[in-house]
């Protein structure tokens, strides 16, 4: 995990005891109340927010949460015996304010998080069996979702012919087990096209095993 800056990466963890709320004379009991009130909400969303932070590596939010822990930094330097109502309604505006925006962060930490998750890929090796009577002079695999990672597996160096193994072939699982797509010509043009369910895979490696559908022609996997 990388170093942090500012005051709400480091810890930050907000103590109720901060503020000093506690006096006599002054103010109205009530209006002491609502600013405790306003206080324990505030320290309660800024510990929350401190936490969840913690479980990204995207540093994007940094500078703004620094800059929201100096302003409750400000929030603790007043003494409510010692301000008039008027002045605590305020100061309780401020509060307020600096929830709503450490909400706003709570909402931006989520989908950080929900991005950085679904960009996690787990690697599975596959191991590719001929078991037809076909040679295939093309093997191209890519994530249903996308095209443009087309991988040449044979790359017109060589055929895949029957009884043979092809190994050292890798498909990604990312966290919605996005399917793959196995495409296959043989030396007549014939074209077959495979959906890989990743999210069955073992993610120790698969063995799939080519063999013709008798009833259709189709190439499939041995189940």
């Amino acid at each position: 995990m990388r170093k942090r800056v500012g005051k709400i990466g480091r810890a930050g963890v907000i103590c109720l005891s901060c503020l000093m709320f506690s006096g006599c004379g002054g103010p109205s009991e009530e209006k002491i109340a609502q600013a405790q009130e306003a206080y324990a909400q505030l320290a309660e969303i800024h510990n929350e927010v401190v936490e969840a932070h913690k479980e990204i590596q995207d540093a994007s939010l940094d500078k703004g949460l620094q800059a929201l822990a100096e302003k409750v930094d400000k929030v603790d330097d007043f003494a409510l015996n010692e301000m008039k109502d008027e002045d605590i309604d305020f100061l309780i505006d401020t509060m307020n304010t600096i929830k709503q925006s450490y909400e706003e962060y709570l909402v931006k930490i989520d989908e950080i998080k929900a991005s950085e998750e679904a960009a996690v890929l787990i690697p599975i090796s596959l191991t590719l069996v001929n078991s037809t009577e076909q040679t295939f002079s093309q093997i191209i695999l890519h994530p249903q979702n996308s095209t443009s990672q087309k991988i040449d597996v044979l790359q017109g160096a060589f055929s895949f012919e029957p009884k043979q193994s092809l190994t050292g072939l890798v498909v990604n699982k990312d966290v919605n087990a996005t399917p793959w797509i196995l495409e296959l010509e043989n030396l007549e043009g014939t074209s077959y096209t495979i959906e890989l369910s990743v999210k069955d895979f073992d993610e120790n490696g698969e063995v799939l095993e080519l063999i013709v559908d008798t009833e259709t022609g189709e190439i499939l996997f041995q189940e």
